[in-house]
């Protein structure tokens, strides 16, 4: 049983999730020309936990919706106590801004900032379709400013940053296709049950193009110190798994539209790893 449980709290908190924020922060702070190991550790686990705090706030106001859509989650499963989860996630987001403190106020700002997003996010906004949809697009972008801003000069983190806005932006939009029939009875407006199938297809797969065709761009402004893990990255963790998810869901849009989004995954990580270390000094 207790292992159960332990599953469970690793499944609502989306470790995997939470790490890709964290590596989003380091890329953040690596970019803009940061170097100490300290710091770099302590942006990952405040970003992570701030990050843990909101998957678990969002399985908490889904959870409804998840009985329809998802019923084995932790929650509608009855492992998890809802009320268990909403104190976990306020404890997780308020250890991420302490500690968020200890690199800058500034720093610690913006963690209570993402927080605040990530609750409006779970608790209303969601539902407002595209509205949510780039709120929780910002937060990715955010995740990586936060990690530049540690530096004190977090402009070359804006170029990163907007190739992750894009990429979850997409996803977003697609993943509206995965729970039609739960989002339409607890009232969630996506762009797919609002304003169809197609209009949630087309703008979902116009923001992933857009990240492939500027994806050469840091290589020919010499944006990047070692072009060719950006390069192998880039075209193969990103580009690729972005014309994988294109083909399935062109081909079947509300069958494939699961599979799609978790194909979806890869690029954002391997997005950040792409910059992290073609961004690298490797004096």
């Amino acid at each position: 049983m207790r292992i159960e449980v332990l599953k469970a709290w690793l499944g609502i908190a989306r470790v995997g999730n939470s790490v890709v924020i964290g590596v989003a922060a380091i890329t953040g702070y690596v970019v803009c020309g940061g170097h100490d190991l300290i710091k770099a550790l302590l942006l990952f686990l405040g970003a992570s936990l701030v990050g843990v705090g909101g998957n678990v706030i969002n399985d908490y106001f889904d959870r409804f919706i998840d009985s329809v859509n998802k019923p084995w989650r932790p929650i509608p499963s009855g492992i998890i106590k809802a009320e268990v989860a909403f104190r976990a996630s306020m404890v997780f987001m308020a250890l991420g801004t302490l500690v968020s403190t200890l690199v800058s106020l500034t720093n610690s700002v913006l963690a209570l900032t993402a927080s605040v997003l990530l609750y409006l996010y779970s608790w209303r906004l969601k539902s407002l379709g595209p509205i949510g949809n780039s709120v929780i697009a910002s937060l990715s972008l955010l995740s990586i400013i936060y990690g530049g801003v540690a530096t004190g000069n977090p402009l070359k983190s804006l170029v990163p940053s907007f190739y992750a806005f894009l990429i979850i932006l997409g996803r977003e939009f697609l993943k509206g296709l995965e729970d039609i029939e739960g989002d339409l009875k607890y009232g969630v407006m996506t762009l797919a049950n609002t304003y169809g199938v197609g209009v949630a297809t087309a703008l979902g797969l116009t923001s992933l193009a857009t990240v492939v065709v500027i994806s050469p761009l840091p290589l020919i402004t010499n944006y990047c110190l070692n072009p060719i893990p950006y390069a192998t990255l880039a075209f193969a963790g990103v580009d690729a798994p972005i014309a994988l998810a294109t083909y399935l869901i062109i081909k079947d849009p509300l069958r494939n539209a699961w599979r799609a989004t978790r194909v979806l995954k890869a690029p954002l990580l391997l997005g950040l790893l792409a910059f992290l270390t073609g961004c690298l000094s490797l004096e």
